[in-house]
């Protein structure tokens, strides 16, 4: 028997025990990681996992292991990502496509619940999980449609869910909302406090509870629960401001510092007890005793050795160059901002402060180095929560909403319950045209931000702007439980109120306006009462209720004798409203205002000369006032005096060149006159100033779409026109409905101009746009009637468009025009979005 010498010996077991496949080292990987992770070591086992993956990327149980784990561990976004490989590599993975779903369900990304939850019904529809996900898709399409019956239907089926599976958490989910969303909202806090007993790290459970616990006017309770939130959630920025809000909307300041200096701990204790305080100080003490409180930490923890107290001093110096910037102190707020940066480290910490200059930067005009700041963060770190949200803005500001709404998912992975992630997503969305999306967004955010009055503020005006009323008051009425004394949720819910009526709940407002301090609340209360005066007891009693009041020598700034006038006017005399305002005018003369009130007297009496002299009197003081200009503006164009309009318009720009108003303005005067290279130049400046800005987006796509031949232009009008789609402005409509004619999507055109053409009925260009539509649909007989109503209405106008008109009526009936010869006559037509009728909506100058 031939032997092998040793060293050969040893080189062949090396090569047999080399020889094991990937494979087979996965496995042996993978059960070392379950061994680990039974001795608690999970850091070791995840290291192992990953292993597992260098070894074979498709170990089913590796990647559900690591998946779960980073779950448990708060990592939503790694844990998404990698339940999402799981279904990529396994499609029929009941399991993961339900959890999927299950966690897209909290976010509202109805999409992702949709695509998995769907999925998973297919597999098997009769599991408790898969009916609550089809439950919670049918509850939300009912929402949606405001269909109730449905909605109940859906939560008898949640309900039906619970009775085999109690903690299905999306069933309680759609149990708690339509409890709140029903006749006794109160009875949902049995259902909240067993969904937050079974999983206390749902923060959004508890601000919806402490909602609850407000309305009903259980502040003990409600000030328990927030101060429980507080300390489960010490580094959660939304609880921090609820926190403040809640003390400083009751005065309560000596309680509120006393709780927090103790949830802070002493200088050297994590940094988000002493932010929290901070704030607090700057909102109730001023930015001084905010300064004086971080200078304080600072030098503590300077004083200390180790990288953490540096790394909190850092943070501590940030803040202080935040209100330093605040204060006006720019320069050395950049400065210091920047030798923090310079002077650290690659780390969480460097990295906020990167943040924050990179916001200063913004604030400064220098939006080179602000992305910079933001592209080093990015890919030192490429999910940075901060800097995603900055990018993201960024590119909604450019018209990209994709790329920021990809970006914003990012975020909200890292940062789910993060209101203004919500917010920048409802802006994407709205710029796309999803409208339904982004009032999603924007209801979650006011949810997880516990009814912040920011928060519900926007969403109660973009309830309104959609006609649903009803719904944004009841937006306001819950921010009003939680911040009672925000004056400008007072403002925009007593606005409403006025309208409905209310005079009950016009009276509880006033109350609380009265307990303010504040100049403004005072006067917004004065307002208010002369305006219920009015609606109940009408002018008359008014006027006396005013006279009496200024006899008394209660009306320092004018106010009243303002109102006086107005009140006097509505009960039919003139000559009254013309005394009061003389009386006001010789007391306080150079009173813009007075002035303006007086001119738009003599307008309404048709005295358009007296009206004038008023006004060129007040732009002898300040040539650049808006509201005379505009006024005076507008009287000379309608007395025929465009020259001298256009003159009163010129020396107001070389006063105020910066103002958006008189810019708008100047660039419809050179639209009317046919300079429409001249109107393009302002908008084009408008809009990189404010891209948001709805009038003057509509009124630059209208005319790029309608004047610029180049086919790139008509697609970037119509990425600027996307925000116009399903919007009831009946210009907004017109507008988005010809660039779509113009871009052949005759359809759709159709479906945009009809409304518009109801809602501008005396527009003659408005009713061409829709008669061109329909005879490139091959609706004849719909073509003729809106052209012939058209070119009546136009009469003698010497606009092309009217040419085209005519042309096209003698065509119809003969080859037809179609889409191509739609797109070749649009090119042909001159500015008209925003004129006649669109007034005051879409009106280039009403910005």
């Amino acid at each position: 028997m031939t032997r092998l010498p040793l060293a050969a010996a040893l080189v062949a077991v090396l090569l047999i025990s080399g020889c094991k496949s990937s494979e087979e080292r996965a496995e042996e990987y993978y059960q070392s990681a379950l061994a680990l992770m039974e001795e608690g070591d999970v850091d070791r086992a995840l290291v192992e996992l990953r292993n597992v993956f260098d070894n074979d990327g498709f170990h089913r149980d590796a990647r559900r292991l690591y998946a779960d784990t980073m779950r448990e561990r708060g990592n939503l976004q790694e844990a998404y990502s990698q339940y999402l490989r799981l279904v990529e590599q396994y499609p029929d993975d009941l399991e993961t496509r339900l959890t999927l779903a299950e966690m897209a369900v909290p976010t509202a990304d109805w999409d992702e619940v949709r695509r998995h939850g769907e999925a998973a019904i297919a597999i098997d529809a009769d599991l408790p999980r898969s009916r609550a996900i089809a439950a919670a898709l049918a509850y939300r399409e009912a929402s949606m449609a405001q269909d109730d019956a449905a909605r109940e239907e859906a939560a008898e089926e949640a309900r039906a869910v619970l009775e085999v599976q109690p903690e299905n958490a999306v069933a309680r989910r759609i149990i708690i909302d339509a409890l709140m969303n029903g006749p006794d909202p109160q009875a949902a806090l049995p259902e909240l406090a067993r969904a937050i007993e079974a999983d206390p790290a749902q923060l959004e459970l508890q601000l919806l509870r402490f909602r609850l616990l407000v309305g009903a006017e259980r502040e003990e309770e409600a000030e328990a629960e927030i101060e429980t939130m507080a300390e489960r959630f010490p580094d959660n920025e939304q609880v921090r401001k609820l926190l403040i809000a809640w003390y400083m909307d009751r005065g309560d300041l000596e309680q509120a510092e006393a709780l927090l200096r103790e949830l802070a701990g002493p200088a050297d204790a994590p940094v988000e007890g002493h932010v929290t305080l901070v704030q607090f100080l700057e909102q109730a003490r001023g930015s001084e005793a905010a300064r004086a409180e971080l200078s304080a930490l600072i030098e503590a923890n300077q004083a200390l050795e180790g990288p953490e107290a540096a790394t909190r001093a850092a943070l501590y110096r940030s803040l202080r160059a935040g209100i330093d910037f605040s204060g006006g102190a720019r320069a050395e707020a950049i400065s210091e901002m920047q030798d923090i940066v310079e002077g650290g480290q690659p780390s969480d910490q460097r990295r906020r402060a990167q943040v924050t200059l990179a916001r200063m930067l913004i604030a400064t005009g220098n939006a080179v180095g602000a992305r910079a700041q933001v592209e080093e963060v990015l890919e030192e770190d490429p999910s940075n929560t901060e800097a995603l949200k900055l990018r993201a803005n960024w590119a909604i500001e450019e018209d990209r909403p994709g790329d920021a709404i990809s970006d914003l998912r990012s975020a909200l992975g890292q940062s789910p319950r993060d209101p203004e992630i919500m917010t920048l997503m409802a802006e994407a969305h709205e710029r796309d045209g999803s409208l339904e999306l982004a009032g999603e967004r924007l209801a979650l955010a006011v949810e997880v931000s516990g009814n912040a009055p920011e928060e519900s503020l926007r969403y109660a005006t973009f309830l309104q702007q959609q006609d649903r009323l009803q719904a944004a008051d009841s937006v306001l009425e819950d921010a009003r439980r939680v911040s009672p004394g925000n004056l400008p949720l007072l403002q925009l819910s007593a606005q409403r109120a006025l309208q409905r009526q209310d005079w009950a709940a016009l009276g509880r407002m006033i109350e609380t306006l009265e307990t303010l301090s504040s100049p403004e609340a005072q006067d917004l209360a004065e307002e208010l009462r002369t305006a219920r005066s009015l609606g109940q007891r009408g002018a008359e009693a008014t006027v006396a209720a005013l006279e009496a009041q200024i006899g008394a020598g209660a009306d320092a700034d004018g106010r009243a004798a303002a109102m006086l006038a107005l009140a006097r006017f509505r009960a039919g005399d003139a000559e009254g409203a013309r005394a009061a305002v003389d009386t006001a005018l010789e007391a306080r003369p150079e009173d813009a205002e007075m002035r303006i009130l007086s001119a738009n007297l003599y307008i309404a009496t048709e005295d358009p000369g007296a009206a004038e002299a008023e006004l060129r009197r007040v732009l002898e003081e300040a040539p650049g006032q808006e509201g005379a200009v505009t006024r005076l503006f507008g009287l000379l164009e309608a007395q025929g005096q465009g020259q001298e309009a256009a003159a009163v318009l010129a020396r107001a720009l070389e006063a105020a060149p910066e103002s958006r108003q008189l810019r708008a303005l100047e660039a419809g005067r050179l639209e009317a006159a046919g300079d429409i290279e001249g109107s393009l130049e302002i908008y084009e400046a408008l809009y990189a100033e404010d891209s948001g800005n709805l009038v003057v987006a509509n009124n630059l796509a209208s005319l790029i779409g309608t004047h610029i031949e180049d086919p790139q232009a008509l697609e970037r009008a119509a990425t600027i026109a996307r925000r116009l789609r399903g919007r009831d402005q009946p210009a907004f409509q017109d507008t988005y409905g010809w660039i779509e004619y113009r871009r052949g999507n005759i359809e759709e055109a159709v479906t945009q101009l009809e409304p518009a053409a109801r809602g501008l009925p005396r527009d003659p260009l408005v009713r061409y746009h829709l008669g061109m539509a329909y005879a490139a649909a091959g609706q004849e007989a719909e073509a003729r009637e809106a052209l012939e109503a058209a070119l009546e209405m136009a009469g003698d106008s010497p606009l092309p468009q009217f040419q085209i008109a005519r042309e096209t009526l003698d065509g119809l009936g003969e080859a037809g025009t179609g889409t191509e010869g739609a797109a070749e006559t649009g090119d042909q037509t001159g500015g008209e979005t925003g004129a006649g009728e669109a007034g005051d909506s879409a009106a280039p100058g009403s910005d």
